[in-house]
């Protein structure tokens, strides 16, 4: 009936492609004291990273998951696997949504439309086509080639999956969406305008981590529910896009970009329990299988309502963990991580299918392939945006969507007649 937390293949963007930044949200200085003593300041860089590198431990469990219905599936297996890809499914890609909304916010105060709208275009677009065309072609490539198939005539098929990049290009049609409203409502008269701008909104006030995952939960729920009214929910779009898919991640993208001009909401949000984790993935991946295997419609509704509920209680409390952590200073490798992080999202996919074939006769146990598979899926990514992506302006267009930087010219003088 609807799409999974996060559908076998997944994440990019805002979230994980930018470039190492600073940037805090931090509550205002007229904010209520907070209670507990944490004030919101999330080190994107982080963050990001550290979703990444999950990223890579969940694809790399998901050759040994009981079920075997991934794209590899090894002969050794175990429940520890199935655990460990629920526990990362249940936060890490509302977590992008939810980071991807907070970074976009700040970048439509620091850019006009139209400009951010190119921007977008290039950063997320140019990623998109370029992996789907060159990498995720070399996997389908690969897969066939395993299977006996052959594997030039995998790659002459245009219908080579989107994959994991689905989040890149859910993210972009997010970031137009927005763009295309902010534009509309910059048209529309200034008194009408005026009454909805952020800072006619009263004073934000604490509130409860749990008041916001039942409110995120039920608005989600409602936006579901309207979207599936219309017929038009699992219309296919280009590249396999739907109404369902979008609407199932938006709320998380849009109450990012609220935040950020509410940050005492965010914070309430994040004080989430650490320990209530493990209990919102098992609500949310429950939810997940009962809301499409349950026998009566009301009881799919409620079940859904409970994966919903889950995704927002799982975000809050990831997401609030790793923004109170503190370790020490970013080092080499927390620099390398924040910078290659577009990189890593793009490629580490196919590097995780290659290495999980080569280690596929070995009759090895899972618990000494996963490591391998894992660290050497993150090496090679690490490589590959050191040595391929970095050093080149062309490759950083197309892998990292960077145009080449302007040229640093001197001032120039105004002189009589120029003008």
């Amino acid at each position: 009936m609807h799409v999974s937390i996060a559908p076998h293949g997944e994440v990019a963007g805002s979230a994980v492609g930018g470039p190492p930044t600073t940037d805090a949200i931090t509550p205002p200085a007229t904010a209520t004291p907070d209670p507990v003593g944490m004030a919101v300041a999330i080190d994107f860089d982080r963050i990001r990273a550290t979703l990444m590198v999950l990223g890579i431990a969940l694809h790399a469990a998901d050759v040994f998951v009981t079920a075997g219905d991934w794209l590899v599936a090894d002969s050794h297996r175990g429940l520890a696997f199935d655990a460990l890809v629920a526990l990362i499914h249940s936060f890490r890609v509302p977590g992008f949504f939810l980071l991807s909304g907070l970074l976009f916010a700040g970048s439509l105060k620091r850019h006009a439309t139209p400009d951010l709208a190119l921007r977008q275009l290039v950063r997320l677009g140019v990623p998109l086509l370029t992996c789907w065309a060159l990498l995720n072609a070399a996997q389908t490539a690969l897969l066939a080639w395993y299977r006996g198939g052959d594997p030039w005539e995998a790659l002459a098929s245009i219908s080579t999956p989107l994959g994991h990049l689905w989040f890149v290009r859910d993210l972009l049609v997010m970031n137009l969406f927005v763009l295309a409203w902010v534009a509309m409502r910059g048209a529309l008269p200034l008194r009408i305008r005026r009454g909805t701008t952020p800072a006619s909104l009263p004073t934000s006030r604490p509130i409860h981590w749990m008041t916001v995952a039942l409110i995120g939960a039920l608005l989600s729920h409602l936006l579901l529910l309207a979207i599936r009214l219309s017929g038009l929910a699992y219309a296919p779009g280009p590249g396999g896009l739907t109404l369902f898919n979008l609407a199932f991640y938006a709320p998380m993208f849009l109450a990012g970009l609220t935040m950020r001009h509410r940050p005492t909401w965010l914070n309430g949000w994040l004080r989430t329990p650490w320990w209530l984790l493990p209990v919102a993935a098992f609500a949310a991946n429950w939810g997940d299988a009962a809301s499409d295997t349950l026998p009566h419609a009301v009881a799919r509704e409620a079940a859904l309502a409970v994966e919903l509920l889950g995704i927002w209680l799982a975000t809050g409390a990831a997401i609030g963990l790793l923004a109170r952590w503190r370790g020490r200073p970013r080092g080499l490798l927390g620099r390398a991580l924040a910078d290659a992080s577009y990189t890593i999202f793009l490629v580490h996919h196919v590097m995780v299918v290659a290495l999980a074939l080569l280690l596929l006769p070995l009759d090895w146990p899972a618990a000494f392939k996963f490591p391998l598979i894992a660290g050497g899926a993150l090496g090679l990514s690490l490589a590959f945006h050191r040595w391929v992506v970095r050093p080149f302006a062309l490759t950083r267009l197309l892998f990292n969507g960077r145009l080449p930087a302007a040229p640093r010219g001197h001032a120039v003088t105004a002189a009589p007649g120029r003008a």
